[in-house]
């Protein structure tokens, strides 16, 4: 057991990034019943998803925490809580952090959009865009609301 933990102390990144994949990818695995039992498409993947989503984003929060307790005690753990109730930044930063992915998502459906109309965002197609953006920053508020 010291060899892994003299492990960890030498390599904390490389161990942080195989803990949050170890976390991630064996909660998926958990709730759908192994590595043969992942769906592709279809129901059983509408059905696992509002589990396994939470379940694979939990493995770098977990690893993170796990190893600051592993490699400086209380005092880390501590001063990690204190620091992410201190956390402030400004207007900007949340607009980067809000907007890069539906940007990103937006751009790349309009690129495909190109070979196939299949890709093309719903927001185009709908008759119905006042309320479907509401209903995605309502969505969004309780989930991130859900999360704290």
């Amino acid at each position: 057991m010291k060899t892994i933990r003299d492990f960890i102390k030498r390599h904390p990144l490389l161990s942080y990034f195989a803990l949050a994949f170890a976390i991630s990818w064996g909660g998926l695995i958990m709730v759908v019943g192994g590595p043969s039992e992942i769906p592709g498409t279809g129901g059983r993947y509408e059905t696992l998803l509002p589990i396994v989503g939470p379940a694979m984003l939990l493995g770098p929060a977990v690893a993170g925490i796990l190893l600051t307790g592993h490699l400086y005690g209380r005092e880390g753990l501590r001063h990690l809580f204190i620091l992410v109730r201190r956390w402030r930044v400004g207007v900007r930063c949340y607009a980067v952090a809000l907007l890069t992915a539906p940007l990103l998502a937006t751009a790349t459906l309009l690129a495909l959009s190109l070979r196939s109309r299949e890709f093309l965002p719903i927001i185009f197609t709908s008759d119905e865009k006042v309320t479907l953006v509401l209903m995605g920053i309502v969505g969004g508020l309780w989930w991130a609301s859900s999360r704290s």
